[in-house]
């Protein structure tokens, strides 16, 4: 079986200037691999741009057979692409798979190390931190950044999610905690996990799926990836969609009653209870939805939490890291 590990790549772009120079740069942060045992599999979103289908015949060109392209013939969705590539990458053989945006950058070293993380059979997925890069390529500092990011950066400095049983600190501690553009996975896990057809809470639907399986998590501590969010925007994903703490709401609840549905399977909820899980969960996921000023569905997310235990919702809410004052928003939406 080959060792070549693929990098996957979906691209919906309309051919700006700036969209070109940025997919350049993601990919030139591949080719300055320090392992040079990789594979780009570009999955194209239907760009339906002369100029984009231009530039990716010069990638051709360029990187021969270090490159796949996989065109389509309508617009699917990021997650649909993301599968493509994994199905792809499974059919050719390719044992691992690093998911990267088409405007994020990996650091030299990601594949090296991450390979080397997987040389323990035991793990299933490899992940890093970030910093936050504008159009120019200059790091946000962190105080400029938007707090639902912030937060995701300030968890990798503490209580870390790694190890067996990620899921459960996934869903009660920490939600969103890879991004997609630093995480690598095990193909075979990835094929039997894809990505479900959402544009809300997709990567988090999957990791929570990713961990219920028996495996560890590993966090790389020597390098950061690079996440590209231009000025005056607080998220990609948030940028444009009025629904999203809605959607993210319903996503998550499934995500985390799919990875539930997994853990029964293969028995990683270990010696805790599943409904003081839940109850935590939706604890947790009430701060999110507070942080991002969704008072209806913080309070639902109680509200659900309450229907199992009133006295462990006050616990948890208690255990939260957070502000004081965070705390008692939450306790005041549901007394």
């Amino acid at each position: 079986m080959t060792h070549t590990a693929a990098f996957i790549m979906p691209l919906k772009i309309k051919g700006s200037a700036q969209e070109l120079r940025f997919l350049k740069e993601a990919v030139d942060s591949i080719k300055n691999q320090t392992d040079p045992d990789w594979v780009l599999i570009l999955v194209d979103d239907y760009c339906d741009d002369k100029v984009v289908y231009d530039f990716i015949d010069n990638l051709k060109i360029e990187l021969k057979d270090k490159i796949r392209v996989l065109y389509a013939d309508k617009n699917y969705g990021t997650g649909f692409a993301r599968n493509r590539g994994v199905e792809y990458a499974a059919k050719l053989g390719y044992p691992i798979v690093l998911f990267l945006d088409a405007d994020d950058l990996a650091d030299k070293r990601r594949l090296e190390l991450t390979r080397k993380a997987f040389e323990d059979p035991s793990t299933n997925v490899v992940y890093t931190s970030f910093d936050v890069i504008d159009e120019n390529n200059h790091v946000t500092p962190l105080d400029e950044v938007s707090s639902s990011v912030r937060e995701i950066i300030e968890g990798h400095k503490q209580d870390i999610v790694e190890g067996e049983n990620s899921w459960i600190k996934i869903a009660t501690k920490k939600k969103y905690t890879n991004l997609t553009s630093c995480t690598a996975v095990r193909t075979s896990l990835a094929m039997e996990e894809p990505f479900p057809p959402l544009s809300v809470s997709e990567d988090c639907h999957t990791w929570l799926r990713y961990g219920a399986h028996p495996g560890k998590f590993v966090f790389l501590r020597e390098i950061k990836g690079q996440y590209r969010i231009c000025r005056g925007v607080e998220s990609r994903s948030r940028a444009l969609n009025p629904d999203f703490y809605k959607q993210m709401f319903t996503n998550d609840i499934d995500g985390f009653e799919s990875a539930v549905k997994v853990a029964r399977k293969y028995h990683t909820i270990g010696d805790k209870d599943e409904n003081e899980i839940r109850t935590a969960f939706h604890v947790r996921l009430a701060l999110n939805l507070l942080h991002g000023n969704s008072l209806i569905y913080a309070k639902k997310s109680l509200e659900m939490a309450l229907n199992i235990s009133k006295d462990n919702t006050f616990i948890y809410i208690d255990e939260l890291d957070c502000s004081i004052e965070d705390k008692k928003s939450l306790q005041q939406l549901i007394l």
